[in-house]
């Protein structure tokens, strides 16, 4: 009953799409047919516009068109198919069975966006993405804003068969923003934006300015950038500013002087341009670049329309009010100071250039930006991909030879496996290898800035979506997690459903290997177990353990994925033979400890005690600093609040301890866990209470750690136990329980292991009270230089094709 519900509840609630799977798996492609997407269906523009005009003449008959529309925005649309006499054989709406039926089908994808996250490319599809404009403002990962939501844009553009790029300045922002140089496998168009083809016809500029009535007038045309978000415009402040500029502008106009206004749609639908002598809104069903065409100046700010009016070789102007506020908050390539037009910063400053000449586009600003822009572009594009004639000029991204590993790092938040995760990548070689981390944008986009802790000197490709399910496959997978049967075709469904779903997500790159460093996740493991190359999964737990006391991964999941991947990298000696006893495979399992990065432990301690903004304590900043002025012991355990970590018994074994040490202090730090709330209760009924610090989170524990004196490991069990490296790097006493993982790095190294119970806990603070707590000496830059070179192995036998 609860799947059935769960499958109702996501068909209601459309994040299951079951249509799309089936026309994807049995719809035959079209090779006459064009789906065209102009801004995600919400309008029919620029360069989409321009290819289907080229695509209404009479060499393409016989093709078939089809246009994706927004069913909100369908009649301006057909009103402007209408003004232009244009031809198409059908209007999908966007997102509609329909749409996915011609998303599936189509031999011909063309948009100027991105199709959506449930998109994956067929074989025989052609797809031609033209981007909708020269990138002024930072994007993909030169965005930090970005980072996280770009990854729909970036397998869109790795999945493009041809991507258009009209000048070299957008070639190398682009390419580097969405890291196309090693991953790109397709072709690129060096040719102008086909929107741009109408800027060398003067006949045609002529002609709509006569037709709009502005003939013998000075006709400019105001453009700005929107400077909101989606969700809620810094509206106010920019809409107020705007009306008032252009009220200002109005009253110093002259008679022979019109002004026409295009805003973002998000601002016209709380701005109506009206009531004004000289300033028009723009004009109904014609589209932006024929106006443009006709326009005498383009007064902008940030906006990628000045490198296309350039190629008119007329006036443009900046009207840049804002424009330190705006490169700080926004980010951008260049400083259009250094551009060759007109900066203004007032509105009669705007109305003075307005009668004053220059501010064109030179020669250089044009071979920079304007590059390939020529009156044919359209045409030449259009015959090349649509009718295979050879027109266009064609090149390939090089790259720099190395092969290309994948790594799925999971949520990136603060625990020991990112921690790990952080600390090999920090010293992986980026020379030998090009290193590309992976993250399900769905886990991390409420917290953006965990990004930080992936090298700026390595790629990333988010996830940008969950998985495209149907009712069958829901039902298939939950059988096959819950009791490991693949019989009844089980088995066979779902290696289809993630071979799909590698291919939406990564399956227009060639990856000589990826790793699972994770190693949680049914959805991941399954997804990487498809993987067409060698592949590699962390374990940094006792799985066995973690399976029965969570439920989660599926054990026949584990099963299957541990037989199944090339390598299973084990972090501790101890937890071997738990792996072994799940897939009954030994040849593939290979012992890389984690690595540490010691020095950043040390650097980290040296900043100063700080909560977080969001920090839940049971103490404040002034009371926890009071309580480290105390003489007294303090004893810290730092590990999530999870039934695993044994807080329990530690409080309990503290409390006991602490009758006849009561200047001594418990410090518990957490972080992710579901057990702070119950922990907090368990702590306020001991005796010893107020002696007992529970912190949920904090983003740097390392100062507080380094003011305590003894770190005991209270653990069930553990995989290796990152903080106890950290512990000992800081110079405190380390204790553990004896479980598998730090029962073997502290046998190896001389610690101090205790009877895993309750009383051993108690024994450990008694030995600790006494100084009987054995030192242990670790070689941290031995264990990182020989994980890493563990690791790099592994990479080299991928590199060969041997396993």
């Amino acid at each position: 009953m609860a799947i059935y519900k769960k499958v109702i509840k996501k068909l209601k609630s459309g994040t299951w799409y079951p249509f799309y799977n089936s026309f994807y798996e049995k719809g035959l492609v079209d090779k006459r047919k064009i789906l065209l997407e102009s801004r995600g269906g919400t309008a029919l523009e620029s360069n989409i516009f321009a290819l289907l005009k080229e695509l209404n003449s009479k060499r393409y008959k016989g093709l078939k068109l089809v246009l994706s529309v927004k069913k909100q925005y369908r009649s301006s649309v057909q009103e402007k198919l209408r003004h232009y006499k244009l031809h198409v054989d059908q209007i999908v709406d966007t997102g509609s069975v329909l749409y996915y039926y011609q998303l599936a089908t189509a031999g011909y994808l063309v948009n100027d966006t991105s199709f959506p996250g449930r998109f994956v490319k067929k074989e025989g599809q052609t797809y031609l993405n033209v981007w909708h404009g020269t990138p002024l403002k930072k994007m993909g990962r030169d965005n930090q804003d970005e980072r996280v939501t770009m990854g729909n844009v970036m397998r869109n553009l790795l999945m493009a068969d041809y991507l258009l790029f009209p000048n070299t300045y957008m070639e190398e922002k682009m390419s580097q923003a969405y890291m196309l140089p090693n991953l790109y496998r397709g072709k690129v168009l060096r040719e102008g934006y086909p929107r741009n083809s109408i800027f060398f016809d003067s006949e045609r500029a002529k002609e709509t300015k006569r037709q709009l009535g502005y003939e013998g007038k000075q006709l400019s045309i105001y453009m700005p950038t929107f400077r909101g978000r989606a969700d809620a415009v810094d509206t106010q402040d920019s809409l107020q500013i705007l009306k008032k500029n252009l009220e200002e502008l109005d009253a110093l106009l002259g008679e022979e002087q019109i002004l026409l206004v295009k805003l973002h749609p998000f601002v016209s639908a709380h701005l109506k341009i009206e009531g004004y002598r000289h300033i028009c809104p723009f004009p109904q069903n014609y589209d932006t670049y024929d106006v443009l065409n006709a326009c005498d100046i383009l007064i902008t700010d940030y906006s990628s329309v000045m490198y296309d009016f350039a190629n008119t070789g007329r006036k443009i102007i900046l009207f840049v009010y804002d424009s330190q506020e705006y490169a700080c908050s926004r980010g951008m390539y260049e400083n259009v100071e250094r551009y060759p037009f007109a900066k203004v910063q007032t509105v009669q400053e705007l109305s003075r250039e307005l009668m004053t000449p220059g501010g064109e586009a030179d020669a250089a600003f044009l071979e920079m930006y304007d590059t390939y822009e020529c009156v044919e572009a359209a045409e030449k594009i259009c015959r090349q991909v649509f009718l295979g004639d050879d027109l266009c000029r064609i090149s390939k991204m090089e790259g720099n030879g190395r092969q290309n590993v994948l790594i799925y790092a999971g949520d990136l938040d603060q625990n020991g496996i990112t921690t790990a995760f952080s600390s090999m990548m920090e010293r992986l070689n980026p020379e030998k290898h090009n290193y590309y981390v992976s993250f399900r944008m769905n886990s991390v986009k409420e917290y953006p800035k965990r990004l930080r802790r992936i090298p700026e000197n390595v790629g990333i490709v988010p996830i940008a979506s969950e998985m495209n399910l149907d009712v069958i496959t829901a039902v298939a997978q939950a059988v096959y997690l819950k009791t490991g049967k693949t019989s009844w075709g089980i088995g066979q469904r779902l290696k289809t459903a993630y071979d799909r779903e590698w291919r939406k997500h990564f399956g227009a790159v060639s990856f000589n290997h990826v790793i699972h460093y994770n190693g949680y996740e049914n959805y991941m493991i399954s997804l990487l177990k498809e993987a067409p190359c060698s592949r590699t999964i962390w374990v940094h737990n006792d799985m066995v353990r973690e399976v029965e006391a969570k439920k989660n991964p599926s054990r026949a999941l584990l099963r299957d994925a541990y037989k199944m991947f090339d390598h299973v990298a084990i972090v501790s000696e101890d937890i071997r033979r738990s792996t072994e006893s799940i897939s009954g495979r030994k040849d593939n399992i290979v012992l890389i400890q984690n690595c540490q990065d010691y020095q950043q432990v040390l650097r980290r301690s040296e900043s100063a005690l700080v909560f977080d903004e969001n920090t839940q304590s049971t103490v404040t900043l002034d009371e926890l600093k009071k309580i480290f002025a105390d003489p007294g012991k303090k004893i810290i355990n730092i590990g999530r609040y999870s039934q695993e970590k044994g807080h329990e018994r530690l409080i309990r074994a503290f409390d006991r301890f602490w009758k006849n040490h009561q200047d001594t202090y418990l410090i518990i730090v957490g972080g992710t866990g579901k057990l702070y709330e119950q922990t907090c209760a368990l702590a306020r009924g001991m005796e010893s209470g107020k002696h007992i610090v529970l912190i949920r989170a904090m983003s740097n524990p390392m100062p507080l750690l380094k003011e305590c004196d003894f770190f005991v490991m209270s653990s069930f069990y553990e995989g290796l136990g990152i903080v106890l490296m950290e512990a000992n790097i800081l110079g405190l006493d380390v204790a553990a329980c004896d479980v598998p993982g730090p029962s073997g790095f502290l046998g190896k190294y001389g610690g101090t292991l205790l009877e895993n119970s309750e009383d051993g806990l108690l024994k450990g603070m008694e030995l600790f009270d006494q100084g009987k707590i054995v030192p242990m000496h670790v070689d941290y830059e031995a264990i990182n230089r020989e994980s890493i070179e563990t690791v790099e192995a592994l990479l080299r036998i991928a590199g060969t094709g041997q396993v």
